[in-house]
């Protein structure tokens, strides 16, 4: 078994093949050769987390492992295992494939759902997953300019100085949401907030919004407020069985009746042509993701196809 520790995935598969690859597999779900299950938690007293998302794609199935306790200590970890002979075939531990595959999940709708014209982006957070939204954004469109603002000052200047170095172009830190929102063409939220980040009467038609705070019963999240879900049509989500089962935000605006489930759709049916997306200029469009573990085992098996043969990774039996 291979295993590979602290290594940004990245530098194994690029961001452009990993949108690849989370694109493909989404369409696999579509056509009935994926296979996923919800996410499952379980809060021990003491506050520590273990969640699991498993899932199952071109001849691997697997999941991401997750321990977390308060973000003070927190791994992720991909094992990955052959559908043929049940042997385990590799684990990755703490390589950040969490952030690449949720970046490139959101790559995916902005390709699809942004218009075509679209080139200025509003952030809100200035984490890691801040980060990578904005760095896959940049794969599939052609960006002139960035705005972050998150809560503090610091961070969101340190958010704007990396990203700007490394993307070249325009990312500066403003000090409002509403300064962000000003002349956005996209939005991508990656918060952990409780409370709506920005106020949806102010969207400017035509704008793109990438949302990934979902959260389950026992952590609340909610990013946007009930104003931008009217507004949104159509809005796409990763899993409806995910969203139910966590009673995420747009379960919660189904069952609240802010909206109906007529204008939620899977993003696997739009990649495949069986649902519309963006049909006009004017259309406030949403991809409300939630990561799930067949987009965690697709890109484990991405980097395993080029690690097995290499001497990046090392190889050992397990025990027992």
């Amino acid at each position: 078994m291979l295993y590979l520790k602290n290594t940004p995935i990245d530098q194994i598969v690029p961001l452009k093949e990993i949108i690849e690859a989370v694109e493909d597999t989404l369409k696999e779900i579509a056509l009935g050769r994926g296979f996923e299950l919800p996410r499952r938690r379980i809060h021990h007293p003491n506050g520590m987390i273990f969640g699991i998302l498993p899932g199952s794609v071109h001849g691997a199935m697997g999941a991401y492992i997750q321990t977390d306790l308060d973000r003070r200590i927190h791994h992720e970890n991909v094992m990955i295992f052959s559908v043929e002979s049940g042997e385990p075939l590799a684990l990755f531990q703490d390589c950040s494939i969490n952030e690449y595959r949720t970046g490139a999940a959101g790559a995916v709708g902005a390709k699809y759902l942004a218009r075509q014209d679209a080139s200025r982006v509003a952030v809100f957070g200035s984490a890691a997953h801040a980060e990578m939204q904005l760095k896959a954004a940049a794969v599939v469109r052609n960006l002139t300019e960035a705005l972050v603002f998150s809560p503090t000052p610091a961070r969101r200047a340190a958010f704007a100085e990396k990203m700007a170095r490394e993307l070249q172009i325009s990312v500066r830190a403003v000090e409002s949401a509403d300064e962000a929102l000003a002349h956005a063409d996209m939005i991508i939220t990656a918060t952990n907030s409780r409370v709506p980040v920005f106020n949806g009467a102010t969207l400017r038609d035509g704008v793109h919004i990438t949302s990934i705070a979902n959260g389950d019963q026992t952590r609340t999240r909610q990013e946007l407020d009930e104003s931008v879900l009217r507004r949104a049509n159509p809005i796409f989500v990763t899993s409806k069985e995910t969203v139910c089962v966590n009673e995420s935000d747009i379960f919660r605006a189904v069952r609240d009746k802010v909206i109906g489930w007529e204008k939620v759709h899977e993003i696997s049916r739009l990649l495949l042509g069986k649902v519309p997306g963006r049909t006009d200029e004017r259309q406030v469009t949403l991809f409300k993701l939630q990561g799930t573990g067949i987009m965690d085992v697709a890109v484990a098996l991405k980097a395993y196809q080029r690690l097995k043969d290499s001497s990046l990774g090392s190889s050992f039996e397990p025990a027992g």
